[in-house]
Formats: structure tokens, C-alpha cells, sequence
């Protein structure tokens, strides 16, 4: 078992040290080439859009440009730093990439002792023979020389009050669970929970592929002309306007004019649980009885329109608001939240449901006195 454990943990450690000791210094070299990469393209790319569009993005020419302007790049930018190198070190002369290159992999060669004499007390050329495995041995074994020489310098750098033997092993225990949570679980995890959204919402994006902007619009329009008085045959007879409406209910229904707003009456459209929740909290605090609905169409659907509808600001991206009548636009409040903003071209009051109660007391107020206003310039 101890073997098992020491052979994982030494592949731990292994990869602990590339990491550290060659991935990161190559990574600073990559970077420094590109810099000066990119910095050689900014004379490169005016020349390159001299050249007439259909070449450039078209064709053979347009995919081999391409590479040709990579290895372009990256082969300047890696003389460059070469030379940069080469001269920093030697001084000018004949061999200069040559100088280059080899400060270069002495540089790389140092990092390694330095980080090899951290993890080990020994220079890398010394650590390199002492986990050389016997001839006609598994290649594996060296993961468990290079474990051991790791915790030996550690037990004996650290002065640690246990035996060599009960030290190794929880070394390797450790090193072994870090392997099996953060290599094997987490990746497991994380596509257990991609599944899992994947599942849950797989039915609301059919929904709302389903109801696309032209259907949502011809819903719309269906409930308007429903609530919409129809015209009586005969002698003329004057038609109330839709203002005449709320303030003349003693005219028949024959002749009366259509949708009449419930100051009372308040709907919520979001698919979003939590939200309405919220939202109706909120809404309760300020003495309303908010009613849940699923679409714009639902909520004028009757003959009695709620005064505000308040629309989660996700349910716009499938709206137009060229489309919707003005007398449903008006009625319309956004709810936005954190991800969920206003879509462009929409011009409607906004409520952010993370600013509360208030927040909301205040956006009614402001609407009942821009309504008060409007009546009386009317």
C-alpha cells in the first residue's frame, strides 16, 4: 500500500516541480516573444491592409497569409529576444543567436537546480541519478525514489517529531488525496453539475424558442383586439375614447370602450420562482396582490388590464417594442437583477430587485404623479 501511495504522491511532485521549474519560466520566455511579436505587427498590419480585401479574407492566399504571418511573428520576435539575450551576455559578435540560445538553457538549467535544491537539498544533476532506476526495473520506480528523497529532506529540513516511516506515509496520503479530489472528483463534479443544468433547463429553452417575437407579438395583439369594443351597426354613435371609458361606466356595454386598469390589480411575468417571490414580497409590503403570470398575452388578455405589469427584463429580449401597442408599453416596469439587464431599444421605468421595498415605494410614487400630471393637461 505504502508503494502505491509513494508512487502517486511521487508523480505529484513530479509535476509540482515542471510546474514551477520549466512551464513557468518557458511561459515568461512565451511571453516576452510575443511582446515583441505584437510589437512588430504594428508595422507589419498597415502594410498587410494595403493588400485588396477579397485577397486578404478570401481563398488560398487569405488562410496562407495566415500562417505566413504567424511564423512571420514568432520567428522574428524569437530572434529578437535571442539577440537581446545574446547581447546582454556576450557583447556583440558573429554567434549572437548562438549566445543566445545557450544563456538561454543555462538560465532555464539554473531555475531547476534552485528549485530541485528547494524540494530535495540536492542539484538537479544529483537528483537526476539518484532516481535513475535500476536497469530492467518498472519506469515507475523513479516516481517513488524521487518521492522518498523529498520527504527525507523534509523530515530531516523540518526536524518533525515522528519516524521517517509514519512521515512518508502521510506525505503520500495527503499527496494522494489531492489527487483523487481536485484530478478525479472535481472533473466529475463538474460534469455531474453541467448535467444537471443541462436537465433542469432543458424544457424553459424550448418554451421560449417556442414563443419567438412573432408569436409573442401576434399573442399580444389577439388579447387587444379581443378586449377591443367591436363596432355597433346603425345610426352613428359617438365612441367613447379610452380616457371616457374609466370615467363613464354607466354606458352600456354595447357601446362601452374596452380594457378598463384596475389601479388594484398587479401582475408579475417572470418564469424566474425566486424573483416573484421577491418581487411579491415587495409588492405585499406595499399593499398590492401581485398575480404570477407567464407572459406579456396573459396579462392582457381580459377585459380588465392590471395598472403595472412588472416583466422580468429577460422576458424582453423576445419582445419588440415596436410591435406592442402603446397602451400596453405604458403599463409595462422592467424587474432587472444582477445578469439581467434591459435590452436596447426598450424606454421603460426599471425597478433593480435587490434595492427593496423602498426602491419600489418610490418608482410607484413617481408613476402615480406623472399619471396625476398627464390628467390634468388633459
Amino acid at each position: 500500500m505504502l508503494e502505491l501511495l509513494e508512487t502517486i504522491a511521487g508523480a505529484v511532485v513530479l509535476f509540482a516541480y515542471l510546474g514551477v521549474a520549466v512551464v513557468l519560466p518557458t511561459a515568461v520566455i512565451v511571453a516576452f516573444v510575443l511582446l515583441i511579436g505584437t510589437l512588430m505587427r504594428l508595422g507589419i498590419d498597415p502594410l498587410v491592409a494595403r493588400i485588396p480585401e477579397v485577397v486578404r479574407t478570401q481563398g488560398i492566399l487569405a488562410f496562407a497569409g495566415r500562417i505566413l504571418r504567424s511564423v512571420v511573428t514568432w520567428s522574428a520576435g524569437s530572434v529578437v529576444f535571442l539577440s537581446l539575450v545574446g547581447i546582454a551576455t556576450g557583447g556583440e559578435s558573429g554567434a549572437l543567436l548562438a549566445d543566445g540560445f545557450g544563456q538561454t538553457v543555462v538560465t532555464l538549467v539554473a531555475l531547476q537546480d534552485i528549485v530541485a535544491t528547494w524540494i530535495s537539498g540536492r542539484v538537479l544533476n544529483d537528483l537526476l541519478v539518484q532516481t535513475q532506476q535500476a536497469p530492467g526495473e518498472n519506469p515507475v520506480t523513479s516516481l517513488r525514489l524521487l518521492e522518498t528523497l523529498v520527504t527525507s529532506y523534509l523530515h530531516r529540513t523540518l526536524g518533525i517529531g515522528v519516524t521517517l516511516l509514519a512521515f512518508r506515509w502521510t506525505f503520500a496520503a495527503f499527496a494522494t488525496a489531492f489527487v483523487a479530489i481536485y484530478v478525479v472528483l472535481e472533473p466529475v463534479r463538474a460534469i455531474r453539475r453541467r448535467l444537471a443544468q443541462l436537465i433542469a433547463g432543458a424544457s424553459r429553452p424550448a418554451v421560449i424558442a417556442e414563443e419567438s417575437l412573432a408569436r409573442q407579438a401576434e399573442l399580444i395583439a389577439q388579447a387587444v383586439a379581443r378586449a377591443m369594443p367591436q363596432p355597433v351597426a346603425g345610426p352613428a354613435v359617438a365612441v367613447p375614447t379610452w380616457r371616457s371609458a374609466a370615467a363613464a361606466p354607466a354606458v352600456p356595454a354595447a357601446t362601452a370602450a374596452g380594457p378598463v386598469a384596475s389601479p388594484q390589480r398587479v401582475a408579475v411575468v417572470t418564469w424566474d420562482g425566486a424573483l416573484a417571490a421577491e418581487l411579491g414580497r415587495q409588492l405585499d409590503g406595499a399593499g398590492f396582490a401581485p398575480l404570477v403570470l407567464r407572459s406579456v398575452a396573459e396579462a392582457f388578455a381580459g377585459r380588465v388590464w392590471p395598472s403595472i405589469v412588472f416583466i422580468d427584463a429577460r422576458h424582453l429580449q423576445w419582445l419588440s417594442p415596436e410591435r406592442l401597442p402603446l397602451l400596453v408599453r405604458s403599463r409595462l416596469v422592467a424587474v432587472t437583477s444582477a445578469g439581467a439587464a434591459v435590452p436596447r431599444g426598450w424606454q421603460l421605468d426599471t425597478h433593480v430587485v435587490e434595492s427593496g421595498a423602498d426602491a419600489l415605494l418610490e418608482l410607484l410614487r413617481k408613476r402615480d404623479q406623472r399619471r396625476r400630471a398627464g390628467s390634468k393637461d388633459a
